[in-house]
């Protein structure tokens, strides 16, 4: 992605940091990370994911408006 970046003339920083919460922003969507602590509490998947859609939505926000006004 550096060297697309730097074709492109972004800022190398932006880019990285774009990368990085595109990666986190799908894992609160998917959150394959939860199914050990779910199984364990005997919860499914459906039992949290109005939660993580809820983090989804409040963080594209705060990611979004970060990268464009920093």
């Amino acid at each position: 992605m550096i060297p697309a970046a730097q074709a492109l003339g972004a800022d190398l920083g932006k880019s990285v940091m774009a990368i990085a919460y595109g990666e986190q922003w799908m894992n609160m969507a998917q959150p394959f990370w939860a199914l050990p602590a779910l199984a364990i509490a005997g919860l499914g998947v459906r039992d949290i994911m109005g939660y993580c859609i809820t983090a989804l939505l409040f963080s594209g926000v705060i990611f979004v408006i970060g990268l464009t006004l920093f």
